[in-house]
């Protein structure tokens, strides 16, 4: 089962969430036209820096903490609990992939091309960036007539998605280009900012420390001329 939003595999390597969202007819609608996820969902942030912290709920329950430093389409880092981190960092046209485990003391390393021929096709940018990823096959997207929130003074409009046989509502900032909110079909919070800032940080924040660390490198055991 995929969650929401993002969080990669154990906690965020391989399973991507999806936004698995369905129709309540009890919901309020801006309109009944729908609306494709290309024009709301951009990944065209106002801000060129972007921090934040969110907390949200896995699929099996269990509450996890999430903080999150963007500079521009350049760079972007994510830990999830304080253990996991990851990097990514713009090299040339492609991008740099880290992954560090500080639990199991391990070091991954991938660029988005291999990840792409090892099947990680969800592992991308606006996924990891914008914290939601495009649903597979057929969805409908609409607009609801709920008041906007506002987390400081960064507001967000509410939308639902469907998708199968489940539902969410997501409440969207197209400043940040990122969820402030998500409510799963009970109503229940599963994902939300608790903290915004958008001033200038230290380039330290991106810097990758090795120190320790086993590092596996993914280009190199996929690359057959990597030797």
């Amino acid at each position: 089962m995929r969650n929401v939003f993002i969080y990669i595999k154990g906690v965020e390597l391989r399973a991507l969430p999806f936004l698995l969202l369905i129709f309540y007819t009890t919901f309020s609608f801006a309109g009944s036209k729908e609306i494709r996820w290309e024009d709301v969902f951009k990944d065209r942030p106002a801000y060129k820096y972007i921090y934040f912290k969110a907390q949200y709920t896995d699929e099996r329950g269990f509450k996890h903490q999430l903080e999150y430093w963007r500079e521009g389409s350049e760079k972007l880092k994510r830990v999830t609990d304080g253990s996991l981190e990851l990097y990514i960092l713009k090299s040339g046209k492609d991008r740099l992939y880290y992954i560090i485990d500080k639990k199991k003391g391990i070091l991954t390393k991938a660029s988005r091309q291999t990840l792409y021929l090892i099947g990680e096709f969800s592992y991308n940018w606006n996924s990891l960036a914008n914290n939601l990823h495009k649903p597979e096959g057929q969805y409908k997207l609409r607009k609801l007539n709920y008041k906007e929130e506002k987390i400081d003074i960064y507001k967000c409009e509410w939308y639902i998605l469907s998708f199968k046989n489940n539902t969410q509502k997501i409440c969207w900032s197209k400043t940040l280009s990122i969820p402030l909110i998500i409510k799963d079909k009970n109503n229940s919070i599963v994902w939300k900012v608790d903290y915004i800032s958008t001033k200038p940080f230290n380039e330290n924040v991106f810097y990758v420390n090795k120190k320790d660390l086993l590092i596996i490198d993914l280009d190199e055991e996929v690359n057959p001329h990597a030797d």
